[in-house]
């Protein structure tokens, strides 16, 4: 069965109201802006809020690769991984179109019949596929696959709940991801400006050895970095070294200037 997504929510199916939720994802970016930690505590939450034994999976679809991001449980992330190899599922089509598909009776399904083999075998009757909607242009896109023991009809309150949610999760996952993205752009930087800051040390003590110019300085380091198979900036630390008698700081490790 499938349904297109509704704006207009009816009310929570929990007594937690959409602020509680947001307030709990702007807790968890404040403490950490990982990913991976994120999603466990969004997949977890929409478990919750769609009632009791529910089970539930994350796929996440970045730059047109989909992979299960989290999960509750290792037998709903095994369906999930079912459908990621097979290529299809009422998850992957949930994120693509953007509405939520729900599955009353998984062992009466025609489609999909690699995810629906794998979700019975895991002991589910029926499952739902809720979408993230996501900005245009966004390289992200989330969906939720809940999963349960028996079969039947979902609350429409309950879901509808479980939409606003990942509509909001969305939002903060994008957030997150372009945080841990920069960040790992900052550690690039740091790294290579102190491996920069070593060669040019080294380069400035075979200039003075050799009464070269920088060029011809440059051109015996890298000589000496084939002829040892050893990178440049792990060389030039050791050249720094022998000349001062002490390590200089680590080639790979970038010190903040001291505050004040």
């Amino acid at each position: 069965m499938t349904s297109r997504v509704d704006d207009a929510g009816s009310g929570s199916a929990t007594a937690a109201s959409r602020a509680d939720l947001l307030a709990e994802l702007h807790a968890v970016l404040g403490q950490t802006v990982q990913v991976d930690a994120l999603l466990d505590v969004v997949v977890r939450r929409a478990a919750a809020l769609a009632g009791d034994h529910v089970s539930a999976a994350i796929t996440v679809r970045l730059d047109g690769r989909s992979a299960v991001a989290a999960s509750t449980d290792e037998q709903a992330a095994a369906c999930d991984r079912e459908e990621q190899a097979a290529g299809e599922g009422p998850c992957l089509d949930a994120g693509r179109e953007e509405r939520l598909i729900t599955v009353p009776d998984i062992a009466a399904e025609q489609r999909w019949e690699q995810w629906r083999d794998a979700s019975v075998a895991a002991g589910f009757g029926s499952s739902a596929a809720v979408p993230g909607r996501t900005p245009e242009g966004s390289r992200i896109d989330l969906a939720i696959n809940l999963y349960r023991p028996r079969r039947g009809e979902w609350d429409h309150a309950a879901l509808d709940a479980v939409q606003r949610f990942a509509d909001d999760a969305v939002t903060a996952v994008l957030v997150a991801s372009r945080v841990e993205e920069q960040s790992r752009v900052n550690a690039d930087l740091k790294s290579a400006m102190a491996s920069r800051a070593v060669i040019d040390q080294a380069l400035g003590v075979m200039m003075a050895q050799n009464r070269c110019s920088p060029d011809e300085a440059f051109g015996i380091l890298r000589r000496a970095s084939q002829h040892r198979n050893a990178k440049l900036r792990d060389v030039a630390a050791q050249i720094v070294a022998q000349v001062s008698g002490t390590e200089p700081h680590s080639p790979h490790e970038f010190r903040e200037r001291p505050q004040g």
